[in-house]
């Protein structure tokens, strides 16, 4: 797993305080899986690409095991993905 730590438009903007709110996200993906970890605000979720596949957690942890285990209806959700993005196109490619 490969933690990302991205800072938010605040923290990057050279005339933000030290007292505005601040929200840092973190990004971990898992390893061998189109999946990835989002962190805000010690909340957990699972997504594919932009898409959220997971119910939001406290528990990071929770959230890999979840996206790791096999079951059909997360095979549905990835393939209904994939199809809104047109990796299903029926037409021939041509050479």
């Amino acid at each position: 797993m490969k933690d990302v730590k991205i800072m938010s438009l605040e923290d990057a903007s050279p005339n933000a305080s030290e007292t505005d709110n601040k929200e840092l996200i973190s990004k971990t993906e898992i390893r061998d899986t189109p999946f990835t970890v989002i962190e805000i605000d010690k909340q957990f979720f699972g997504v594919m690409g932009q898409h959220r596949i997971t119910e939001v957690s406290d528990n990071k942890m929770k959230v890999i095991k979840e996206l790791k285990k096999f079951s059909w209806n997360r095979v549905m959700q990835v393939m209904m993905l994939l199809g809104q993005q047109g990796i299903f196109n029926n037409d021939k490619i041509e050479e």
